[in-house]
């Protein structure tokens, strides 16, 4: 079967203008394991785009060969909204100009809109429940509101993966080693990604918090039990979510988008979307490379005053709880008063940067990972807006 690529229409924000997203779909529709992948939710952020880029022709390959098991879908640039946000030359493509805010948070809570198409309890019959769940799940989509742009295009993405067992949110940070979030109910899935794709970091939450876009198909399976749906108790994790950092926003090239297209093949394979030998392509990173830790224990550092930045340990350094990781220049002041040491509560790895190097008040500067959970950090609260 060979692929099919859509175009679907979004709502125009002004005559004379046209917006589209491309959808590219793998396998044979409602065939399992659905696996949906992404990239630039963020608009500003490129990596991903690169990645996805050498994916397709793997994808194609492997598809001529007979391969494809499951169902893929491919959307190659999520957020037209977001990339067409430019100011001066530049790129904003974090938040809506709209006011709705950050493009990846406050997505649509499934359960309550699920439980409302039920009609009542489940049967107990894991996967007659699941069926049954997902068509729910496909009629909640559909009255989902979409009168503005934004509305629309959030209900589009919805329905592309919502239903889909694995959901891969390609994103990156200023400056940084790879690394991912993901739930720890699926803590397995989430280490066989980052051993497939050769990322060293896995951050594993309870509840991340924030309404990210990974996480609305991934929390609805438990939050059902909450919402008081009866017999919802039994339903295990039925998707796997998670969003991938692909370095910093500079890191885009041929030769690293191979390399993550590749790594994305080896975790397709691994799950069963692929069959045997589709994942071939660069060596497969040696096991152990990867090691999971918790959300709160990321050490999120930032800045007390207005100033230039100048970073003191390289990225993947070890630094110690209470060691100088950035100095602060204030370019007006006195001189020999005008550096401010910023330091970290954590022993562990310093793992990002601001990309930024003129900071003010608040910003974020680095994150350091660790062992010891941080008594500041607070369950269902992302690391940043």
């Amino acid at each position: 079967m060979s692929r099919r690529t859509e175009t679907l229409p979004l709502l125009a924000p002004t005559p004379g203008v046209e917006r589209s997203l491309v959808v590219h779909r793998y396998g044979r529709e409602g065939a399992r394991p659905k696996v949906y992948l992404q990239a630039a939710l963020h608009a500003d952020e490129w990596p991903g785009l690169m990645a996805l880029h050498h994916l397709l022709p793997l994808l194609d390959d492997a598809d001529a060969a007979g391969r494809i098991v499951g169902e893929i879908v491919v959307v190659p640039y999520a957020n037209p909204l977001g990339m067409d946000n430019r100011l001066g030359g530049i790129v904003s493509g974090r938040y809506a100009y709209d006011g709705s805010g950050n493009y990846n948070r406050d997505w649509a809570d499934l359960a309550p809109l699920v439980k409302d198409r039920l009609n009542g309890p489940l049967s107990g019959d894991v996967a007659a429940d699941v069926t049954r769940v997902r068509g729910a799940l496909r009629e909640a989509l559909d009255d989902l509101p979409d009168r503005t742009p934004t509305m629309q295009w959030r209900k589009t993405l919805m329905r592309l993966s919502a239903d889909a067992d694995h959901v891969l949110d390609l994103h990156c940070d200023g400056e940084a080693e790879p690394h991912l979030y993901a739930n720890e109910a699926r803590a397995g899935t989430a280490m066989t990604l980052a051993q497939a794709m050769g990322i060293g970091i896995v951050l594993l939450e309870e509840e991340a918090g924030g309404g990210a876009f990974d996480t609305a198909p991934v929390e609805l399976w438990w939050r059902l039990a909450e919402a008081g749906v009866a017999e919802a108790e039994h339903l295990p994790a039925v998707c796997f979510g998670a969003t991938i950092e692909l370095r910093g926003k500079n890191d885009v090239s041929d030769e690293l988008g191979r390399q993550d297209a590749a790594g994305l093949m080896r975790f397709l394979a691994r799950i069963g979307a692929l069959a045997s030998g589709a994942a071939d392509g660069l060596t497969p990173p040696p096991d152990g490379l990867s090691t999971a830790y918790r959300l709160d224990a990321v050490d999120t550092v930032n800045a007390p005053i207005a100033g230039l930045v100048a970073y003191q340990r390289p990225l993947g350094a070890m630094v110690e709880e209470g060691e100088v990781v950035a100095v602060l220049i204030d370019p007006a002041a006195v001189p020999g008063e005008n550096r401010v040491e910023v330091t970290t509560a954590q022993t562990g790895r310093l793992f990002t940067y601001n990309e930024h190097r003129l900071v003010q008040p608040g910003d974020r500067l680095v994150k350091v990972v660790g062992d010891k959970p941080l008594g500041y950090r607070k369950k269902g609260s992302l690391l940043e807006d």
